[in-house]
């Protein structure tokens, strides 16, 4: 035997025992099976044991037609709140984002406005704001 045959070897008693093991699924033939395919189908839509899917849960619905996902995913109270400190509504875009933050960040930040520090808390809320956005991935 070369070497690597009696490494598997010897990991294979070391797991098993040396004793034989089998497979712990059922074959395609199997009673098992059959119960299953009498039960729940076989994945068509004929014969015995045959199940509708009408709402689209499992992505067709009951004529076979793929189910259409929501365009956009509805967004929570503070990735809302998050836009609205950026003063954007929900459903823009992240470029849009993007761009509104650097902008705001230069406006509000102390050094680019000359020292002036009347806009802190508008900068700290807008740098929450795009934590916020980026963790929600949508920044």
């Amino acid at each position: 035997m070369s070497e690597g045959e009696i490494r598997s070897r010897y990991e294979n008693e070391q797991m098993t025992g040396g004793r034989p093991t089998w497979e712990m699924k059922a074959g395609r033939m199997s009673r098992e099976a059959a119960a299953f395919a009498a039960k729940f189908g076989t994945g068509n839509k004929t014969g015995a044991g045959r199940w509708s899917d009408p709402f689209a849960m499992f992505g067709q619905d009951h004529q076979g037609r793929a189910a259409e996902g929501p365009e956009t995913a509805p967004i929570g109270r503070l990735e809302r709140q998050a836009l609205a400190d950026l003063d954007l509504d929900p459903g823009v875009a992240r470029e849009a984002i993007r761009a509104r933050y650097y902008e705001l960040l230069k406006r509000c930040h102390p050094d680019h406005n000359g020292g002036d520090r009347s806009a802190e808390d508008k900068l700290q809320r807008v740098i929450r704001a795009w934590k916020t956005l980026t963790k929600a991935k949508m920044a």
